[in-house]
Parts: C-alpha cells; structure tokens; sequence
C-alpha cells in the first residue's frame, strides 16, 4: 500500500468519525439548552468528544481544526470550572463553533487554508476574565429568556457578523449597544411570554441575532460550497484566455468511475432541464406523441414538453403523493414518448423504490422512454434502494437526469449529467452544439466529484437534519410527510398563507407551493445545526 493512499484512508475515517463526533456533540448541546442548569457532567461529555476530534486532528496536522477545538474545550473547562457561567449568549457561541467546525471537516484538506479568527475571537472574549465579566452582565439582563424558548434556539449569523465589528481593532469600539438598547422591551415581552404569550417577531428577531432574511426554500447546501470548488473556479477565472481540451472528458470519466459505468454512457450538459429538452427533442414526434407524468409536478416539464411540440399529461398521484405506477403503465401507448418521474419526488420528497420503478420500466411500450429525475437521489437512505442506475443496463428505454446542484453544492453553476445507454448517449452526442458546458462549470464538476469528503459530510448533515426536523415538526403538531430529499413539506395547525407570512416577519421564508397546485402546503430546505434549530424555535413561538 502506497503512502498516498494510506493518508486517503486515514483523511476518510477521520472525517466519518469527526462527523460522528460532531453529532454527539450536538445532540449533547440539545439536551443542555434543554436544561435551566446543565450539569457539569453533561459539559465533561461534550469537552471529552471534543478532545478526541481534537487529537485525530493534530494526527494528520490539521492545524486549524485542532485549533478551533483547542479554543472551544478552553471555554468548557471554564464552564466546568465554574469561571464563567454557560449562558444562553455563550452556548450560541459554541453552537455557531461548532457549525462552523463542521463546515471545516467537510473541507478537512483545505481546512488549514481558513481564516479561523471569525470563530475564535468570540470564543476568546469569553475566556477573558474582563470580558468575562461584561458576558455574564448581559446575561442576567436577558436571564427571563431562557425560561421562555426552550429547546430550540440558536442565531444563524450572529457571531459571524459581530465578530467582524465589535472585535475589530478601533480607537473608540462601541461593543454591543444595540443590545443594551433593546433590553427592556426584550425583558418586557418575555415577562408576558410567562403568561402564555409569544414573543413578538421583532424581538425574536433581535433576541437570536436574525438581521437578514434566512433562505429556507431553495435547498442551497447547507455547508456552501466546497473549497477545491472555489479554488477552481478562482484559478479557471485567472486563466480564462486559455481552457483545456479534454476537460470535459474528463469529468465524464469521472462520473462514470462514480457510478461504476462506462464512459460511454455518460453525457454532460449545462443543466437536467437540458438535457430533458435534448432527450424529447430526439425522441418525441412534434403534433403526433405525448408525455405522461403525474399533477403536483415540476412546472417545468409543461414548458419543456411544449418547446418540443408535445403535450404533457398529468395523471392523479397515489397516496402519500407516490406517483401512480400502474395509472402511467395503463394510460401509455405508441404515441407516448416519455414518461418523467422525479425520485426523489418534488414537492413531496418521497421516495420511491428503484425495484418499483424498474418494474415499470418492462412494462412500457416499447419505443416510451422512462426518464427518471434523480437530481436529489444522493440524499435518499440507502441511495442504491431508490437509484435506477443499478437497472440501467436491464432496461434500454432507460434515461436517468443527475444534478450537481444539490448535494455538491454548485446550484450557482449549472451543470447536469445523463446516464443512460450507449448507443442512445451517442446519437445524442452527435446532435446537438458542440461544447455545450462552460469549460468553468467542467473545471468546478471535476473538483466537485474529487472532494469527497464534502460530499460526504453533506449527505451525513442533511439525513441528521431530516430527522431532526421532522421530529419538532410533528411536535409542534405539524402534518409531516415523509422525505427522501434535502427539503421536508408539511401543512401547519394554521392556515400555509399565514404561516409563511408568520415566517417571513420572525426571519425565513419557506417555499410556497400555489404553483405546485398546492397552497395548503410549505417546505422547509434542510439546513445546519443552527439554522434547523432556530426554524423550530420561530414555528414554535408561532404555534
């Protein structure tokens, strides 16, 4: 075994295991912020997890990780010493540590490249016995607080923009005014939270530090974008007046050692909504076929199918809005070009087993292609129980779309994949523009599908969150349906329109589904630990 290969083995399992740890970690801080009064225990656990990550890290020199860890444990030990109390303002300090730790083992490669100082300043305040001091002042200023929100709390951006303020050198520093100011009304709206009132939105929004509108309806990834990414991106964008020639094969080589395929059966384009219009386009006949789907679709494969001169029909859902299987075999005859389902679905986020879809696949006509979105398959558990690329070489009218916009986090850049059979892959190849694909969008591809280890801790982050989501949603009384996907859709005790308006004025806007056809419904995108906290702890102050 060479070296090179004995680091990758090692980088893998520090990453699964950091990734175990980190959650640990976290549901450790849950059962805290849970308790008026953690216990010096429960903080020994969470600072044993830390160190263990912390000497894994220093292992493979991974400097900044270590770092980071070093200065979170410098503040529990306080804690543990009674030195400083764990205020609700320190244990979002942590939580925000923590998030931003997470991001940085996804990145485990390139974490030595961070700036770490955003996330250790705060932490060091803290540990300061004169700042210390002012800490612990503002928190029994805001102390009725904590009796009011209980689980599920925690600020989306706050310590990263204070820090690049309130610690920023400067003659006169004003550290946090807007606070103080805000002090009575926060204490006043809180003293009537005791008698079974809500905190008005404005307050929620300055009491967890929501100073701008947080997404929670386009799925972004939750860790942003990986670091070889930006690196490419950045060094394709400083040699623009040149490209490589074979970059795109390249990266079809890629994918198909990914998917365990020939290379010939992989085709790449700027997106799956281009390579629908380029499958329908080669295989439907303009006035004469159809194509068959299922209503609470994407509204996008009308519009597609009608540039392509074919009309899409939408058949009934089944229960649970699974797409009717044998309602789309049924109706399926000679002049049916496609059937499209999208698995995982959208907006529902079921999932459907790929044996089912499989099935169905023998049982179309024989001409009628069965197009299968699977641009948010990465994220079904297990993946190869709801991918049809197992099946692709038993099923030959077989057309399976990916994205890169998801789960690796490039949905600025737009760029797709097809896997399907070769001899289809060539005549499809050979009629269309040639170099369809920025060589800039190829280049951040090929360090996309070579950065596992953010792949990876993108898939890890998102199935924790699910669940965790769907949990507080159902205690909240909350109607939740089951998901496969990055996004969770649900219906609310109240009205979705009032809801969502509820929503925008606390700080997150949901995805509304009136153009799904559905205006009693919403779906959340699955965030990081902080975000997915905070959403729960808003809908819980509404409901």
């Amino acid at each position: 075994m060479t070296s090179d290969l004995q680091e990758d083995i090692a980088l893998q399992h520090f990453v699964e295991q950091s990734l175990d740890k980190l959650n640990q970690i976290e549901t450790l801080l849950i059962q805290m912020e849970k308790s008026n009064a953690p216990s010096a225990a429960s903080v020994a656990q969470v600072y044993g997890v830390l160190f263990s990550l912390k000497e894994s890290a220093s292992l493979l020199e991974l400097t900044n990780i270590s770092l980071i860890a070093d200065k979170i444990g410098k503040v529990l030990d306080q804690v543990y010493k009674n030195e400083i109390e764990l205020s609700n303002d320190l244990l979002n300090i942590i939580i925000d540590s923590f998030d931003k730790l997470n991001e940085m083992v996804s990145n485990a490669t390139l974490s030595n490249d961070y700036d770490i100082r955003i996330i250790t300043l705060p932490l060091e305040m803290y540990s300061k016995p004169g700042t210390a001091a002012a800490a612990e002042q503002e928190k029994h200023e805001e102390e009725p607080l904590t009796a009011q929100v209980e689980p599920d709390v925690v600020p989306e951006t706050k310590q990263k923009e204070e820090s690049e303020s309130e610690f920023k050198p400067a003659p006169k520093p004003e550290p946090k005014q807007e606070p103080v100011i805000e002090t009575e009304e926060v204490q006043a709206q809180v003293a009537s939270s005791k008698n079974g009132k809500r905190l008005k939105p404005a307050t929620f929004r300055k009491r967890y530090g929501i100073k701008r509108e947080i997404d929670l309806a386009s799925n972004s990834n939750p860790l942003g974008t990986s670091k070889a990414v930006s690196n490419a991106i950045t060094n394709m964008a400083n040699n623009c007046s040149s490209s490589e020639n074979d970059s795109t094969d390249s990266l079809k080589f890629g994918l198909a050692k990914r998917h365990d395929l020939p290379e010939e059966c992989v085709l790449t384009a700027g997106g799956t909504i281009e390579l629908l219009d380029l499958t329908l386009r080669l295989s439907a006949i303009p006035g004469v076929d159809h194509v068959l789907s299922y209503e609470h679709g994407r509204p996008e494969y009308s519009r597609v199918a009608a540039l392509c001169g074919v009309e899409l029909l939408r058949l009934p859902r089944g229960r649970n809005f699974s797409p009717p299987l044998d309602q789309l075999v049924k109706n399926s005859n000679q002049n049916t070009a496609a059937v499209i389902i999208t698995n995982p679905d959208v907006p529902s986020g079921f999932g459907l087993p790929a044996e089912e879809l499989a099935t169905m696949a023998n049982l179309l006509p024989e001409r009628t292609l069965l197009i299968v979105d699977e641009r948010s398959v990465e994220f079904a558990w297990p993946e190869d129980d709801y991918s049809m690329v197992n099946f692709l070489d038993k099923a030959p009218n077989l057309v399976i779309l990916r994205s890169f916009s998801w789960s690796f986090g490039l949905k600025g850049v737009r760029l797709g994949y097809a896997l399907l059979n070769s001899q289809r892959a060539e005549q499809f190849e050979e009629s269309r523009l040639p170099a369809p694909i920025s060589p800039l969008n190829v280049e951040a591809g090929l360090a996309a599908i070579n950065h596992n280890e953010f792949y990876y801790s993108t898939i890890a982050l998102i199935i924790r969150g699910r669940e965790r989501v769907h949990k507080g949603l159902e205690e909240l009384g909350c109607t939740v349906y089951p998901s496969q996907s990055n996004f969770i859709m649900f219906s609310a005790p109240i009205p979705a329109s009032e809801l969502y308006g509820k929503m925008l004025e606390h700080g997150f806007k949901l995805r509304r589904l009136d153009r799904f056809g559905l205006p009693d419904l919403l779906t959340v995108s699955i965030g990081n630990n902080s975000r997915n906290r905070t959403f729960l702890a808003a809908m819980k102050n509404i409901l």
